[in-house]
């Protein structure tokens, strides 16, 4: 029993939870206006890449939301890419922020279904523990 009990919950040390990602562009400056820009994702994604004005702001991070702070206020070329085998297709969006003083700016974007490998993955790995557990028995 316990050994079963074990094969059902050692898969689920190995998941890692999407993590919000905070960070600064530049450091504050007296007498300079800055704003934020928040990176919002409709869905947690990994190898998560950022550049802002061709800047990298952030790499290869498994996230639902980037928060660069200190962002200098004016405007700004956006670009995030993401590429994962799980996903049916790659996330490439660029896309032009006005950043205004002591605001946030959000730009969403939209994170493509989980592709069809993915779920065969999901599939046999849940039959495997289950029959594994079942034999156990």
């Amino acid at each position: 029993m316990k050994k079963s009990l074990w094969l059902l919950i050692l898969p689920f040390l190995f998941i890692s939870c999407a993590k919000d990602y905070y960070t600064s562009y530049k450091s504050a400056s007296d007498g300079k206006e800055y704003g934020s820009l928040i990176v919002k994702f409709s869905n947690p994604i990994k190898n998560v890449n950022i550049t802002v004005d061709g800047n990298l702001i952030a790499e290869d991070k498994f996230t639902e939301r980037v928060q660069v702070d200190n962002m200098p206020t004016g405007q700004h070329e956006i670009k995030v890419i993401a590429s994962s085998w799980e996903l049916k297709n790659d996330v490439n969006k660029v896309e032009e922020m006005d950043i205004k003083p002591n605001d946030k700016q959000t730009m969403l974007v939209q994170v493509p279904p989980k592709s069809t490998g993915y779920w065969i993955y999901q599939a046999v790995t849940f039959s495997v523990i289950f029959s594994t557990s079942y034999y156990l028995y």
